[in-house]
């Protein structure tokens, strides 16, 4: 695999990494994402944040691309949580102008802030997958005031390097990798070139399916259908705002009450380096999905949704 591909690969999972888990799920996310909620932008520095608000209950700002976060998160938790989906810098419809250099940790915490602030929000709970949970773990750090809860699902305290192909080749079944070796073997990367961006992450992130998925034929192109995003500013994101980021080097402790969504399949964000970090965070109510890859909100939905709400309504 070139530099090209590993590149392109890379940059899609500082998307909102999501998906569903059957077709009649997929068909009631999709209907859930067409209901009209409460939308607006906020102006930042440099940046329109498109936002979209669903739901009852507890405040909950939901950090990636919103109309993807739309489709992932069940009606159930609607029930319980009004959700403040927000667009963020690096999500094309957020109409970043900002030069990208200048585009540092704070821009994105402040960013959240001000949505917060401008909605009236007094506390809310942050949201975040994959890259963007470090993001609303450093939100609540800077601003625990502002802070009642956080969620955080798919992602590892540290990345130390080699380790997840380590546990890849060492854990993975002969057929997972065999569906993997003949998925990459599909991908053309001149045919690729020429695809508009939205049909390259589908194409690109299917392939990668065992890797991300307890089901490692998942097809989760239904909910990639409606993913643009600046890859510039994604990339700075990945390689440089949180290159070398772990927990346990960061100033401070997070108090916040923290939810924690593992999958034991998700071989990109190896469940096992939590264990020399769970003491980082005081409130950590740590959650392994056995039965889950890199999305346990979706592959194990209720089991996901049933904790979840649990939790919220004990904190």
């Amino acid at each position: 695999m070139n530099n090209n591909l590993k590149i392109l690969i890379l940059s899609l999972f500082i998307v909102f990494l999501l998906a569903g888990c059957a077709k009649e799920e997929a068909r009631t996310a999709k209907e859930v994402s067409q209901q009209k909620g409460t939308s607006g932008v906020v102006s930042v520095e440099g940046a329109e944040l498109h936002y979209v608000i669903e739901g009852k209950g507890t405040p909950c700002i939901v950090l990636g691309h919103s109309e993807s976060a739309r489709r992932i998160l069940s009606q159930e938790l609607r029930n319980h949580f009004k959700f403040v989906f927000m667009d963020q810098r690096h999500d094309a419809q957020s109409n970043s102008s900002q030069e990208i250099s200048k585009i540092t940790l704070d821009t994105y915490l402040d960013d959240i802030d001000k949505v917060r602030r401008t909605l009236n929000l007094d506390k809310t709970a942050v949201l975040g997958h994959s890259i963007h949970s470090y993001i609303a773990l450093e939100y609540a750090r800077k601003y625990p005031k502002n802070t009642s809860h956080v969620v955080m699902s798919g992602f590892t305290p540290y990345s130390p390097a080699g380790v997840a192909d380590e546990f890849w080749e060492s854990d993975a079944s002969a057929e997972r990798k065999m569906i993997l070796k003949q998925n990459m073997e599909k991908i053309n990367e001149d045919e690729l070139s020429r695809m508009p961006s939205k049909e390259r992450v589908v194409k690109t992130y299917m392939a990668m399916a065992p890797k991300l998925f307890y089901d490692p034929t998942y097809d989760l192109s239904w909910i990639y259908e409606v993913v643009e995003s600046n890859q510039d500013i994604s990339r700075h994101l990945f390689q440089v705002i949180f290159k070398d980021y772990d927990i346990a080097k960061r100033p401070g402790r997070v108090e916040t009450p923290v939810f924690l969504a593992i999958g034991r399949y998700d071989y990109l964000c190896p469940y096992f380096l939590w264990d020399a970090r769970k003491d980082v965070l005081p409130n950590l109510s740590y959650n392994l999905f056995e039965k889950s890859g890199h999305f346990p909100m979706v592959e194990e939905q209720e089991l996901f949704d049933k904790k979840l709400i649990e939790w919220i309504k004990s904190h």
